[in-house]
């Protein structure tokens, strides 16, 4: 989810992008503004990934708001004067919006910073080295290396560790898991198992083991595992 904030002295303008905002499944507003300085406070306290900004304003324009911030946002600019654009660009917005907003427009902007924050997001995950989640109503430290494979059921997913001999139960499906773990470290082989590459000791082409367990690569993974495992073989 994104959490984003409209700055706009218009009540019109300001009514519009929430509606668009209200419409869009990945975006929460987290707050709305006709001047800018009130919205200080909710910037500055790191809660919001993402500004839409009118440039031009009374008291102070759009550009040099968002000049002023300690901590800056990804941000769209929105205006009624086209002038405006080079202004907004030089700062590396990731777009401009040229009022009457469309909501086509906006959906096109929006899936571009989706994209951008995704990315980013799962780079800085594959410099981690660990990740916390819940785990029977306490935060779990799990570590990237320490898992073997991931098994999962309906509506909860078993996480099997080298360094227990019990598995984690945790109320994520596996789709979960396969989106939040780094593809190039985890794979799927079937519909039930997810596993650790470096983890895996031997493969054939119906199943893997890892340490003493051998598990099944289905017909509708194992193309795409073998491309993967095919980097590997010398």
């Amino acid at each position: 989810m994104i959490n984003c904030l409209v700055i706009d002295d218009e009540p019109l303008a300001l009514q519009l992008l929430e509606d668009f905002v209200k419409k869009t499944p990945y975006l929460k507003l987290v707050g709305k503004f006709e001047e800018p300085m009130k919205a200080l406070p909710l910037i500055e306290s790191q809660e919001v990934d993402l500004l839409f900004l009118d440039i031009k304003m009374p008291d102070i324009s759009g550009i040099e708001f968002f000049k002023s911030l300690t901590h800056q946002p990804e941000v769209i600019f929105t205006t009624a004067y086209s002038e405006f654009a080079i202004d907004g660009f030089e700062l590396k917005a990731m777009d401009y919006l040229l009022k009457p907003v469309s909501f086509e427009k906006f959906i096109i902007a929006c899936n571009r910073v989706k994209e951008y924050i995704d990315l980013k997001n799962k780079k800085e995950a594959g410099n981690r080295e660990y990740f916390f989640i819940n785990v029977s109503h306490k935060l779990h430290k799990i570590f990237y290396d320490d898992i073997l494979y991931l098994e999962g059921y309906k509506d909860y997913t078993k996480v099997y560790l080298s360094s227990s001999a019990s598995p984690l139960v945790i109320l994520h499906n596996l789709k979960y898991f396969e989106d939040l773990l780094d593809q190039h470290q985890f794979i799927r082989i079937h519909r039930s198992y997810i596993v650790s590459i470096r983890k895996v000791n031997t493969v054939s082409r119906k199943f893997v083991t890892l340490q003493t367990k051998a598990l099944p690569v289905s017909d509708n993974y194992r193309v795409n595992f073998f491309s993967v495992i095919d980097r590997f073989v010398r």
